[in-house]
């Protein structure tokens, strides 16, 4: 029996024992395919091992191929490359053992290289935006509880959030968790929410598809998706202005920030998505004219992070599902309608108007009365 006969008895007797959850496919001297993590299908990964035809082991290690449904092409390489020099450094001894030991450890070692795409492509984004601003946001992966934590800056103010990848990712959605920050209620309140609502919209279909479009539905990954959303709306908080006053609506410091319900400084945020001042708000709603469809939002552009944009579309781009979004709008204006808890109709807002009027009249009546 030559050495390589030796070593296909090796892996049928001691593979599945000395290797938890592994299942040998096949076991021969051109091919041996055994199945890493077999009883956890978000996680399997085949590995094919071929014996060199020269020199093994001696001066040639064996030949890997790795193969998985979740995991990516570039993880594939990354560890097929780690795989090849751990065998290199064990020449002139049997290798099958050994490198399908080294696979399956790396993989329950690194419950995060499922998702490693999408880690690096949050890396890229961080990493243009460094260039920009030198306390820039981070992003921290914490393999020992599969998660990955968000630090996202914008300004001085900061949102930190943890998304937890489960062990049937992508299957199921990222687990957002840990949020803390020092924007406004109204704007935390928005990015928890949001997220939540992204990564949810990555694995559930939307409830307007039609049989066949349910039945073709797939899931798709949510965690870059979801960081990535936290990410650009932090960064940009702090530099929106109001579309009334065009100031910016958040104070330099967040020590400022009005926290006064009722102050003309409070923070609202609309449907639209865009931010006022709350006195620049009430202005302007109170103001004439009173159009029979209600106001629209005069700001001079359309928000990217509009709430008209409820629903995932295909290749997990945000798509607009209002009707008002949809309407021939005037180029340069965002044009959808304003709504918000305290928003009145036009009769309401007509007779407050004349209301107010009338009372001015009356006040300069008194005046003149006076002179």
């Amino acid at each position: 029996m030559d050495f390589i006969e030796r070593e296909l008895c090796d892996i049928r007797a001691k593979c599945e024992q000395q290797i938890a959850d592994s299942k040998i496919i096949s076991c021969s001297p051109t091919l041996v395919r055994i199945d890493l993590l077999p009883h956890r299908p978000n996680r399997t990964l085949t590995v094919c091992l071929r014996f060199p035809e020269e020199d093994y082991p001696k001066a040639s290690a064996i030949l890997v191929e790795l193969k998985s449904k979740v995991y990516s092409e570039r993880f594939h390489a990354e560890l097929t490359k780690l795989i090849d020099a751990y065998a290199r450094e064990h020449l002139g001894r049997p290798q099958a053992l050994l490198v399908l030991s080294f696979a399956q450890q790396y993989l329950l070692d690194n419950p995060l290289c499922v998702c490693l795409d999408e880690i690096k492509q949050l890396r890229m984004d961080l990493k243009s935006e460094e260039q920009a601003d030198d306390r820039g946001s981070q992003l921290k992966l914490k393999q020992r509880t599969s998660s990955v934590e968000l630090i996202a800056r914008g300004g001085n103010y900061v949102y930190r959030v943890t998304a937890a990848v489960p062990d049937s990712y992508p299957n199921q959605s990222v687990e957002l968790r840990g949020q803390q920050s020092n924007l406004p209620n109204v704007l935390i309140r928005y990015l928890n929410g949001q997220s939540r609502e992204i990564a949810r919209q990555c694995v559930e279909p939307p409830l307007r598809l039609n049989k066949e479009q349910l039945a073709n539905f797939q899931p798709v990954r949510s965690l870059y998706r979801t960081l990535k959303f936290c990410l650009e709306a932090t960064r940009d908080f702090h530099q929106e202005l109001c579309p009334i006053c065009d100031k910016t609506v958040l104070q330099r410091e967040p020590e400022n920030l009005v926290l006064d319900e009722h102050a003309d400084g409070f923070v609202e945020r609309v449907y639209c998505g865009h931010l006022f001042h709350q006195g620049c708000l009430k202005h302007y709603l109170a103001e004439p004219p009173f159009p029979k469809g209600g106001k629209l939002c005069p700001a001079k552009r359309r928000h990217p992070r509009s709430d008209a944009q409820t629903y995932m579309g295909r290749g997990g781009t945000l798509e607009a599902t209002s009707t008002s979004c949809k309407k021939t709008i005037e180029p340069g204006v965002c044009g959808i309608k304003l709504a918000h808890d305290w928003v009145v109709n036009v009769k309401t807002a007509e007779a407050r108007w004349a209301q107010k009027q009338a009372r001015q009249r009356e006040l300069e009546e008194v005046v003149d009365f006076l002179q």
